[in-house]
């Protein structure tokens, strides 16, 4: 028997596909909230894995342009406005399952809960409308899903937001979404580069 050992990539083609649109349940910690956003896609690879004369694993992996807005409600302490821009990366098995891992950067701003108010240095007192504090942010997230059928899938996510600066440090807060993906037709268009790759050992 030969065994062949190999790793290629075809020559890459494109696509027009339609964007995807998520909703989400956002808690952060037992704090509710929400998470929508959009993933423009960029590129489409193939892989096939091969173990063996007659083992062959096929799966996609997709990359996207990801923007979202997220928010939750921490009663007595803050409610939390959040803009992200990330890079999506899903790894897609054949019957249905996925895992991704998605970086992202951006804003936050949160107002403080309760009323505020300001003393100056006369002594004066004075209520501040909409109180609270502007942070840059860097999220990154991990999960997994299912797509239930052809463009729509269920997915969840934890992930771990990253606020700066914070009284001079850097502020942690643990997020879970729980929500839906899906794929309306001709929504925001997009042409992403497909490839196909082979790798492992063939006999």
């Amino acid at each position: 028997m030969i065994m062949l050992s190999f790793s290629g990539i075809a020559k890459a083609q494109s696509e027009k596909v339609s964007s995807n649109l998520k909703l989400a349940f956002n808690g952060s910690i037992i704090y509710p909230g929400f998470r929508t956003g959009i993933e423009y896609p960029i590129q489409k690879i193939n892989v096939s894995r091969y173990r063996g004369k007659r083992s062959v694993r096929n799966f996609v992996k997709y990359r996207y342009l990801s923007g979202e807005i997220g928010y939750y409600h921490h009663q007595t302490f803050h409610d939390n406005i959040y803009l992200l821009v990330g890079w999506q990366m899903r790894k897609q098995r054949p019957h249905g399952f996925f895992t991704e891992f998605s970086p992202a950067a951006g804003y936050s701003r949160t107002f403080l809960g309760g009323e505020t108010y300001l003393v100056d240095a006369a002594g004066n007192i004075s209520l501040v409308k909409g109180a609270g504090y502007n942070y840059a942010m860097i999220a990154i997230g991990g999960g997994c899903g299912y797509s239930c059928r052809p463009g729509i899938s269920a997915y969840f996510r934890p992930s771990l937001l990253t606020m700066f600066p914070s009284v001079n440090l850097i502020y942690i807060r643990p997020t879970v979404e729980l929500g839906v993906i899906c794929q309306p037709k001709h929504f925001l268009s997009a042409h992403p580069k497909v490839t196909s790759k082979s790798k492992g050992k063939k006999g």
